[in-house]
Order: structure tokens, then sequence, then C-alpha cells
């Protein structure tokens, strides 16, 4: 069963209602009553599409109802069916009057067997297709998580390959990319993923092209060789020159003095330059012996040697110059994933270009010290290993070549990264996406299976082979004829006369009077045959009264007040055993019937609550509310009690749709005090006229309760909506001053 309204939005004048607190949840029986215009019809509006879940008018209508088995909103079916009168089932099922009516199907009693069979098929068909209704939400959800699943992923590939040829990235590109992975495709590391982000955010760089190196001239004459290979052959150079000496008579002196043997040799070579015949230092005669002892000590082969050691020496300059010379490409010439290990390379080469140019230093040191001690065969430790700085180099060339091999092939470089970050992307959700599609893949393989039947049913049959039976059994064990019987035999006892019946035919239920199609049916004659019609309509075979809900408003409506306990009678003994029911009105008079009803129902209190619905303006508009109908309706024979509540706790908030309401009140109390007080037959003037009060008072109590009353037609003057509270406390004081015990008495009641 509904056990309450918690919450409507978007629905007329219930635009954001919210249970109150206090209010009582609802029972079996359900009593509402409210003004015309309340919110009453907007209500049974809602109770009539909860079993559709929507309302075909109102797509952005909110609602939440609390039921025995759970929360209902917008969106969700009820199980239960639910039965609604109003003006909506009017309007679809009775219309102008002017064509048939729907055939109404009641079960022979000779079919009772087959009855069972249709029953049992109907409640399977029925259960099948609310299954195959909540499945399908559940399918629906599915395919939708599983869409948001790609679109965000989507973003993701798209925010990280933003400047790639693919400008956009949506949910679809998502879609096919993940049905090309394999189970080789593998995700990244984070490196990797950094490298490959950076080259879809990368532009093209120049190639750089190879690593050369200096060339360095060769002394003897041989063509030029690059400077790490020239250094690699300077130790073995250089020990070839320290093996050699110079066969010469040697002067014990000078070979054991080589700075002086240098002076020496300096000496000899300055005297010839300028043919002195003495010494330069101590003018002296050079003695011819003592010449041609130095020519002995310096001779040719020797001078022969000192040229090549100097020479040797030469060649070692430029090699260390060019070594230390030796520029490489700059970091950023290169594409950004290769400067890591470039500065790692560079540094490499940097270290052991230093490391050479030492040993390289190293080697001249010794050569210095051969041309002092030419005479001397001897062989220094010396090496000059280039094996590290070509490694090192080589390094260098690597990554050169990299960059250049990224350049030519760029576009394709891009792509590669590009797919490579978007299959790491697509993995990470791939055991999500195969949970949810075997999820999809199964929903739809059970709603398959319930729509065209199958083995693991009960039943194998599909959903039009289980329709058809039903429909076949219907045509065996319905009575058309019945439902137009029953009709025709309440519309006699709901009017007193036998002038109007229901005829059937092919098309359905048409209305006679005496024999031909009604014409110029009246009010009451319409509002008697829809109302009828409604409650025959609740022995059909597609309802079952004691599991669904029944929802009646204001079914008196254009009636006379003796046919308003005929409605009252038919709608009472037609609703005996429903699962739950609610009736709203706003005749008090019918409401005094239904409270006497309901609270003599066996059965617990808890099975009946009474409720009103209030509609009050606010700054948005009308804006209706429920709540316990109040104790002065319940407890009273009329509403006199409740009415002079309603004056007596009025407030004027100055607008006309705040006192609306008031002038026909202001008469209802007056003319109800009056009968009291003046009992005659005496117009309402002439009453008020004799009841003593100050005249200038009931002047003005006479002109609004009978000039803005709504019985008058007369329009609503806006001038006097400042004299409502003036005037309602004209009222409340000549009661009091007339009546004091009666005024007394129901101040109390109204202040209870």
């Amino acid at each position: 069963m509904l056990t309450q309204i918690k919450k409507i939005k978007g629905f007329g004048v219930f635009d954001n209602y919210s249970a109150p607190d206090g209010l009582p949840i609802f029972g079996r029986f359900n009593v509402i009553y409210g003004e015309n215009g309340s919110g009453k019809t907007t209500l049974s509006r809602l109770l009539a599409c909860l079993q559709a879940g929507t309302h075909p008018d109102h797509p952005a209508l909110e609602f939440s109802v609390e039921t025995e088995s759970g929360p209902l909103t917008h969106g969700q079916n009820y199980l239960r069916k639910v039965r609604v009168f109003n003006s909506d089932f009017v309007d679809a099922n009775i219309g102008r009057f002017d064509g048939p009516l729907r055939h109404i199907l009641i079960l022979g009693e000779e079919n009772k067997a087959i009855a069972e069979d249709l029953k049992a098929e109907i409640a399977t068909r029925d259960g099948r297709l609310a299954t195959i209704r909540t499945q399908n939400a559940a399918l629906t959800k599915q395919e939708a998580d599983k869409g948001k699943v790609f679109s965000k992923i989507a973003q993701t590939i798209g925010e990280a390959t933003s400047g790639s040829t693919l400008r956009t990235y949506r949910k679809p590109d998502a879609e096919a990319a993940f049905a090309k992975l394999t189970e080789d495709s593998k995700s990244l590391s984070n490196e990797e993923l950094e490298a490959h982000r950076a080259t879809v955010h990368q532009e093209e760089m120049p190639a750089v092209g190879a690593l050369t190196q200096p060339a360095i001239q060769q002394p003897d004459g041989t063509p030029p060789i690059g400077v790490v290979a020239a250094a690699g052959g300077a130790a073995e150079r250089a020990g070839i020159l320290t093996n050699r000496t110079a066969q010469s008579a040697v002067i014990e002196r000078l070979a054991s003095k080589p700075a002086v043997a240098a002076w020496v040799e300096d000496g000899i070579k300055l005297h010839k330059e300028h043919g002195s015949e003495s010494c330069e230092f101590c003018q002296q005669t050079l003695p011819a012996t003592r010449l041609q002892a130095l020519a002995q000590h310096f001779s040719t082969e020797d001078q022969k040697l000192k040229e090549d050691i100097e020479a040797e020496r030469l060649s070692l300059a430029g090699i260390r110059e060019a070594l230390g010379r030796f520029k490489l490409p700059d970091r950023l010439a290169l594409y950004s994933e290769l400067r890591a290990d470039y500065d790692t390379a560079i540094e490499a080469v940097g270290k052991q270009t230093r490391m050479l140019i030492e040993k390289l230093d190293e080697i001249d040191a010794a050569l210095k010290v051969k041309l002092t001690q030419r005479t001397t065969s001897y062989e220094p430790t010396m090496v000059s290993d280039t094996e590290r700085l070509t490694a090192a180099l080589q390094a260098v060339a690597d990554i050169l070549k990299r960059h250049d091999a990224k350049t030519s092939a760029f576009d394709a470089e891009k792509a590669n990264a590009r797919n490579a970050v978007e299959a790491h992307y697509l993995l990470t959700i791939r055991d999500q996406v195969k949970e949810q599609s075997d999820s999809i893949a199964a929903l739809k393989a059970e709603i398959h299976l319930l729509t065209n039947g199958g083995n693991g049913l009960p039943d194998k049959r599909s959903l039009a082979d289980l329709s058809q039976s039903i429909i076949d059994k219907q045509a065996k064990v319905s009575n058309e004829h019945a439902g137009g019987a029953d009709l025709t035999e309440h519309l006699k006892q709901f009017l007193g006369r036998t002038d109007l019946r229901f005829e059937s035919g092919a098309d359905g239920y048409r209305v006679l009077r005496r024999g031909k199609p009604a014409k110029r049916l009246s009010e009451g004659e319409k509002t008697a045959i829809a109302f009828l019609y409604f409650l025959v309509q609740l022995k059909d075979q597609d309802f079952d009264l004691a599991e669904g809900v029944v929802v009646i408003d204001d079914p008196i409506s254009s009636l006379d007040a003796s046919a308003i306990y005929q409605a009252f009678s038919f709608l009472k003994n037609s609703v005996q055993g429903v699962k739950q029911l609610f009736i709203l009105t706003h005749n008090f008079e019918f409401l005094r019937l239904l409270i006497n009803w309901v609270r003599n129902i066996p059965g617990p209190k808890t099975d009946k609550t009474y409720t009103m619905v209030l509609c009050t303006e606010t700054a948005d508009g009308r804006s209706a509310r429920l709540a316990p109908l109040d104790k002065l309706l319940i407890d009273h024979a009329t509403e006199y009690h409740y009415l002079f509540k309603v004056l007596y706790t009025f407030q004027s908030d100055g607008t006309i749709l705040g006192c609306y309401h008031v002038p026909n009140i202001a008469r209802k109390v007056l003319e109800t005090f009056l009968d009291f007080h003046v009992p005659s037959s005496k117009s309402l003037y002439l009453k008020l006229e004799e009841t003593d009060f100050d005249p200038h008072k009931k002047t003005a109590i006479y002109k609004f309760a009978n000039d803005l009353s709504h019985h008058t037609g007369k329009g609503f003057d806006p001038a006097l909506v400042a004299e409502a509270q003036k005037n309602t406390a004209y009222l409340l004081d000549m009661i009091k001053a007339v009546a004091p015990l009666h005024y007394a008495g129901l101040k109390k009641l109204s202040e209870a």
C-alpha cells in the first residue's frame, strides 16, 4: 500500500511539496477534504500516474512516494494497479458521450476453469513484462554507466593527446579504439607514458646530422685523421721517439747536465746565425778543437731526432687544442625525451676528454725530457687509450641518430605515441568494461528469453504466444453484455427512472434514451453515467479489487442533494474489499457521509486517515500542501464550527487571492448563525436587521458577506480587500455581542 507522499515537484499547485512532520501515514481507507481549486484533482492525477511512473504532460515531474515495499520515484512503475475516477477519466473514457463506451468485460459463471487459467496466464505475462521493464531499466543504466566510462576515458585521452593530429576525441572514438585492443596490448610505465605524451605535444625539430670530429694533419704528410684516432696513437709515437738515440762523441759534462747541453746547443745555433768567431758571452775566440767537439756532440742525426720530437710535441699540442674545442650539438636542439640521456652521454664525453688530455700532457712532458736525453734510449710508461672516449662519443652519436630518425618519421612517431597513450588509458578500463559488457549481455539474453520464450522458463511460450492465448481465453470467458446489463441496472437505481439504458454493440456501449441514442444529457446524467461506468469497471477482469488501489475525486460534482446519497451508496458497496481507497471531496455533506462510514468499518484506527488539502498564495504563486483534517470537521455534524474557526484565525495579507474565500465563508457563518438566532423564513437582510447590534457595522457585514460572496455572481472589488480583516472582526463581534455563551464555546473550540 501507499503510506506517504514525501515529495512532489513541478506538478501544478504541488510545485515544491514536502511532507510536513506529524502527517499520519496513509491507511487502507483515506478521506481527503479540500475546497474547489485547492489541488485535489492534481493530487488524484499524481496517484493516477504511479502505475506508469511518469506523466505525459509533466516530463519534469519529480516525486517520492513511500510504499510498504519501499520508496517509489519518478520513472519507477508501481506494481499495484491503480484505478482513478476524476475529470481525466471522464475525458478519456466517456468524452462528450457522442461515441460508444469501451466494453467492460465481466466473467461468465460457466467459464470459471478457463478463467483460472486466464488469470495464471495474465499473471505470467504481467510478471514477465514487469521483469522486462526492470531488466530494461537495468540495461539502460548499465549501458549509460558504460557510456560514462568511455566518455570519461575519452576526456582523459583527449587531454593527453591534445595537440596531436586528432583534434577532438569523443566517446565513439574511445569505443572504436577499445574494440581494437588485443591480448598483446600493454600498459606503459610512467616513464614511457610521459615520453609518449611529450612526443604527442612536440613540434617537429630540424635534424642535427651525424657526429663529426675535428681532423688532425699527420706529421708525415698522410691524409688527416680524426682527433680521437690521432690521440689514440700518441703514446705509441712517443715511445718510438724515446727509444731512438743519436750516435755522436759524447761530451760528458753536456751529457750529465741537460740544461747546460740545451744552453750550449742554443748558443751554437746563435753563433752560426750571426757568424760569430768569438764567444758572445766572454768575447774570447772559440777554439777550433772545441767547436769540432761540440759539432760531434750535436750531430746531424741528433738534430733529426730533435726535430722529430719537436714535431711530435707540436702535433700533440694540436690534438689537445682540438680536443679542448670539440663542441657537441646543444641539448636544446634535441627532442625533450632525449635530453636526459644526452646530458649523461655528453657528461661522459667531457670526463673522458679531460682524462685523455691529461694523458697527452704526460706524453708531452716525457717528450720534453727526451729533448735533453737524445743520446739515451729508454721507454717511459705512457698511455693514450681512447676506448672509453670512443664509447662515450658513440653514445652521443646514437642519440643524435635517434633524434634524426624521429625527425625523418615525425608524423608516424606522433601517431605511434598517440596510439600508445590511447591504448594505455583504454587498458585501465578493460576489466571494468568487460564486467559491464558481460552484465549487459546477460541482461539482453534474459530479456530475449522472457520475450521470445524457451528453456529455462516455467512457461516456455513467447510473450506473443501468451498474449494471443490470453486474448483467445478472454473471448471465451468475457461477457460484454453483462457489463452493459450492470450499467443499465445501476443507472436505473441511481436516477430512479428507466428512460436511460446501455446497449452493447460490436464497438462498445451506447447510451440510449427510450431506445434512441441519447442526446443533450444533463450534467447530472453525465456525472452519474461516468461514475457508474467507473464503479462497474472495477469488476473488469483486468483489475483485481483486492490487490488494487482505487482513487475517487469528487464523484458528486453536478449531482443534486438526493443523488449524493445514491452516489455514496454505490461507492460504499462497490469498493468493499479494496486493497486501498482514496476519496477526495469538497462537499461537506458528502464528507460527513464518508467519515461516518469509514469510522464504523471494522479494523484498527491506523487503517483510516482523514486529510485536507490547503492551498495558499505565496510569492511564487499558489502552493498546495497536505495537513491532518481539522478536528472540528471530524467531530461536528456541520461545517459551521470549522468555518467560524477560519474566520477567527484569519489574518489578511492584503492580496485578493489571500482574501478571496473570506466573504463566502463569512456569508455561510452569518446565514447559519442567523438561522439559529432569528429562526424565520425572512431574508438574510431582514434577519440581520432584527439583530441588536451596531447598525453601521451590520451594514458593513451585509455588504461584505452578500456583495462579495460567490452566490451573488458579482465581481470582487479589489478596493475591499483591505477591509476583509475589519469586516471579519465586525461579524465575530456581532456573534459575541448577541450570543456571548455561543461565541465563547466556538472560541474555545477554535483555540483548542
